[in-house]
């Protein structure tokens, strides 16, 4: 697995975290998330008051601010010559950094993009913001009330132009044999049989 990385992407309760988690345990790999950075940051620092303000301690610096740690603990994997799993909403304007990053180091990227049915999607949202199962720092319970389906379906529907490959998850009802599936997919790929 020294020779790729792979990036789990999607949007909100797509299933990232458990796709992520799981193949890396499966692959032996380190795993590295956005929200795994940003929760720290949130015991630490504070919580954000508000998604997008100006305020240091607005979601969108904090976000944005986890992204970079991200870069930089991939940069170091990359470097060490070593594969892991990352697990992040990433959308198109991080392509360039990646790119950057990978025309240096050579490791071929893996995207697992995650999808679900919409309905399905906001179900997860609206459960995460009702029983709190996430850090209160994510703002779940403010989100949930703006939460725009059509919105973030569009924004990550798409791979990231990085090159390597891409495989699609439906996490609608994802079951242990589709996990399987991805797993022999992943093993296909990283074993050079395609």
């Amino acid at each position: 697995m020294s020779d790729f990385i792979f990036i789990v992407l999607g949007g909100p309760a797509t299933g990232k975290s458990t796709i992520g988690t799981r193949l890396a345990q499966s692959l032996k790999i380190p795993y590295y998330s956005k929200d795994g950075i940003k929760e720290p940051i949130f015991d630490d620092v504070g919580i954000p008051v508000a998604i997008e303000t100006d305020e240091p301690l607005s979601g969108r610096k904090m976000d944005n601010a986890a992204i970079k740690i991200l870069f930089y603990l991939i940069e170091m994997q990359l470097k060490a010559g070593c594969g892991c799993v990352i697990d992040c909403n990433f959308r198109e304007l991080h392509a360039e950094t990646l790119n950057a990053l990978l025309s240096q180091y050579p490791l071929t990227p893996i995207q697992i993009l995650c999808q679900a049915d919409g309905c399905e999607l906001a179900k997860r949202y609206k459960r995460r913001a009702e029983t709190g199962e996430r850090h209160r720092g994510h703002l779940d319970h403010m989100l949930s009330d703006e939460f725009d389906l059509a919105g973030l379906t569009q924004l990550y529907q798409n791979p990231l132009d990085i090159g390597g490959y891409v495989l699609s998850v439906d996490s609608t009802d994802f079951q242990e044999v589709d996990y399987q599936k991805l797993l022999q997919k992943v093993n296909r790929l990283t074993s050079g049989v395609g």
